[in-house]
């Protein structure tokens, strides 16, 4: 709501025809719309990716007419971010957010079009990547299963599944005679703490993976021994609370520290060295390494999009090259040293 004051009627009323001319039309009360409207469309976690990215661009452009804010604002913006290092990702982000709201006003006739369509991220940015576990970090997890919460990341290196997918998963979802788990939900947070399902981000997260040899015989003595209907329930709690259903954000985490602690997967600090998603990245490299084709590879670890895989695979390639060529080299220096001694 608005107050306009004035003595003079005739310069009231062109006050009034102004503000009605510009009413619903800041940055801000746009960006404001778009967020009551898209919040209902994505989960906690997703938004708490955003909103830092929100609050800053909102306060920024604040009372400023969404008409005037131009591509090249944005790219100014983008520009800034880059220099300060941030990553592909983030800065991606940004561009998304600045996207989906100028794309809101222009449903909402408030702009004709959107000036973020033309606009491109910034060259050079860094990709941010996480690392996979080595080799002896993939068989220190094959090999502990019995270790507190050790079948989980066993259970991840096995079917390349995300932690969100596997924490919501029940024995409903496990076939023991075509050997195949169904994937068609994931684990939420609310608020950082209560657990919910919720639908898959994509379409191709929804899929069935196999069931692979070394995980078959666990799996099934592990349902013959579970006494609640999910594969990875909740603890009971050292307060008197009662364990048994969808694991809580605090739950997983204490279980995963306590795992990494076991086996030795801690830096100085005690900290992780890594988190469960670099397990999918373990399990993209061993598809790799073992030859298994892109599009399996794909089908398997739920990317929306073939180049994600490629990107990994591509990733993983030149790495095997880099290895090859050194192998190579030292080669060619272990033949250059034997002719010298000869001579």
């Amino acid at each position: 709501r608005h107050t306009i004051c004035g003595r003079d009627p005739e310069k009231l009323f062109l006050k009034i025809q102004e503000k009605e001319n510009t009413a619903h039309d800041s940055f801000r009360e746009i960006a404001e719309m778009w967020e009551a409207e898209h919040r209902e469309e994505i989960t906690d976690r997703t938004w708490k990716n955003y909103e830092p990215h929100y609050n800053d661009i909102v306060c920024m452009y604040d009372d400023k007419r969404i008409g005037d804010v131009t591509a090249l604002d944005v790219i100014s913006d983008l520009k800034k971010h880059a220099a300060q290092g941030y990553s592909r990702t983030v800065v991606n982000t940004r561009r998304s957010i600045y996207s989906m709201i100028f794309d809101y006003a222009v449903v909402n006739g408030y702009i004709p079009f959107n000036v973020v369509s033309a606009v491109k991220l910034p060259k050079g940015l860094k990709h941010g990547k996480r690392r996979a576990p080595t080799d002896d970090e993939i068989s220190t997890i094959l090999t502990n299963i019995e270790a507190p919460f050790g079948f989980f990341p066993f259970f991840l290196i096995c079917t390349g599944l995300r932690k969100s997918e596997a924490l919501s998963l029940t024995w409903n979802d496990v076939d023991f005679k075509k050997w195949e788990i169904s994937v068609s939900k994931s684990i939420d947070y609310i608020n950082g703490a209560n657990p919910k399902l919720k639908c898959p981000k994509t379409e191709s997260s929804v899929r069935d993976v196999p069931i692979v040899g070394i995980l078959r015989q666990p799996l099934k003595d592990r349902k013959r021994s579970s006494v609640t209907n999910y594969i990875f329930p909740a603890e009971d709690s050292n307060r008197g609370g009662k364990g048994g259903g969808l694991m809580t954000e605090r739950g997983y985490e204490g279980a995963w520290q306590r795992y990494c602690e076991y086996v030795g997967f801690v830096d100085e600090n005690g900290k992780p060295t890594f988190t469960a998603h670099n397990l999918r990245h373990g399990t993209a490299t061993v598809m790799f390494e073992s030859g298994t084709d892109a599009y399996t590879a794909q089908k398997i670890l739920g990317h929306a999009n073939i180049e994600t895989t490629l990107g990994i695979y591509t990733e993983l390639r030149e790495k095997q090259e880099s290895a090859s060529v050194g192998k190579y080299s030292a080669a060619l220096s272990n033949l250059m040293a034997k002719s010298s001694n000869v001579k």
